[in-house]
């Protein structure tokens, strides 16, 4: 894994939690099309297992976009960044939540598209397709930009507030995810407050981490470091936590809907699964990894690839047909996964390519036309 003599490559740890992220949601995905081909309680059981282990993905996504935004905004201009992000995220959401709706319909969740406002609704819901939830709440924190930046740099300016903020910050969190466990889900305001799981507020503890993370990186570094041999046993503690809650619910009508992230025990997951990854990220650059320009390419991609993910994998799914129930259920899941994987990175990869060569002969034709405008003027 060490490559002390290669070039440095342009990368952060933010980079790599993305990719880990992504990875973990396109596998979510998959799992969810998959449910209704395991027939067998060891299949429920081994897609539950799986499912539970990949559940961190959105707050990996959102201390991973905090991290760069901080990292890298101190004294950006807010129109700037939004114009920014309008371009990087916000289109490709609009285009492929739009390819999902026109072709594939029926992968709608929740309430479907009936009218134009109910179609408005769905690209401000994000319910256009299973995973868009994501977009929409981490878009939310997009928008939030100029209030982090403030926080981090100037009101944290004083270290000293620093532990209280976190202090108050968890103990907030606690209380909304007490409210969320205790009366939405399952409980009386499940309809009324279907959509409070993807408000800022219930991911907002990963947030002001991500951000002391990179502003505190060196006493944050160190106090990973002191506590990094007990964080995979802690996990795989959690995890079987969350299995024995999960598996609660029992076999029969099995959903991926009673596994949350606002309850205490998706919450340590999520903080520990965090810190694992951070480490290993911080390892990596520290001894210039050769994998790290592998990981540079799949961070360029990350949100583009998650955007198109379902609207592929649908299509993987068509193309595998009977294949998908003839194989051991293991076996098929590797084979779609992979398949969804290589794909939905290959498609948005050759329309980036794409759009850089449009751009050039644009540039050129512009250039080309000022030059004959020019030369008309001089003569």
């Amino acid at each position: 894994m060490e490559n002390t003599t290669g070039p440095k490559v342009n990368i952060n740890e933010s980079d790599i939690l993305k990719v880990f992220a992504v990875s973990g949601a396109i596998l979510q995905s998959v799992l969810g099309m998959l449910l209704k081909y395991a027939h067998t309680n060891t299949d429920l059981a081994l897609l539950g297992v799986i499912y539970n282990l990949v559940k961190y993905t959105a707050p990996v996504f959102i201390f991973a976009i905090v991290y760069g935004m901080v990292m890298n905004n101190q004294h950006t201009r807010v129109s700037h960044f939004y114009k920014e992000k309008f371009s990087e995220l916000v289109i490709p959401y609009f285009l492929w939540a739009s390819a999902s709706l026109l072709f594939f319909p029926h992968i709608q969740v929740n309430q479907h598209v009936t009218s134009f406002w109910t179609l408005i609704e769905s690209y401000v819901l994000g319910n256009s397709s299973p995973q868009y939830w994501y977009t929409v709440m981490m878009l939310q924190f997009q928008l939030l930009m100029p209030v982090i930046i403030f926080v981090c740099y100037k009101y944290l300016a004083k270290p000293l507030r620093v532990i209280p903020l976190l202090i108050v910050s968890f103990i907030i969190f606690g209380a909304w995810v007490w409210m969320y466990h205790t009366y939405v889900f399952h409980g009386a305001y499940a309809s009324s407050l279907l959509y409070l799981d993807r408000f800022f507020v219930s991911y907002f503890i990963y947030a002001l981490l991500g951000g002391i993370a990179w502003v505190f990186k060196g006493k944050f570094d160190g106090v990973l470091r002191r506590i990094q041999f007990i964080l995979i046993p802690v996990m795989l503690l959690i995890l079987i936590w969350i299995n024995r809650e999960f598996f609660s619910f029992g076999f029969k009508h099995m959903s991926f809907g009673n596994l949350i992230y606002l309850k205490p025990s998706m919450t340590l997951y999520s903080l520990v699964v965090i810190f694992l990854i951070y480490m290993l990220a911080r390892h990596l650059i520290s001894v210039n990894s050769r994998s790290l320009p592998y990981y540079k390419w799949f961070s360029t991609y990350a949100y583009r690839a998650f955007t198109a993910n379902v609207f592929i994998l649908v299509i993987v799914l068509r193309l595998v047909g009977d294949l998908v129930s003839q194989l051991p259920l293991f076996v098929a899941l590797l084979l779609v996964y992979l398949t969804t994987v290589a794909c939905s990175f290959g498609v948005v990869y050759a329309f980036a390519q794409i759009k850089v060569k449009v751009c050039r002969e644009w540039l050129l034709l512009k250039q080309k036309k000022s030059a004959q405008h020019q030369s008309k003027i001089s003569t």
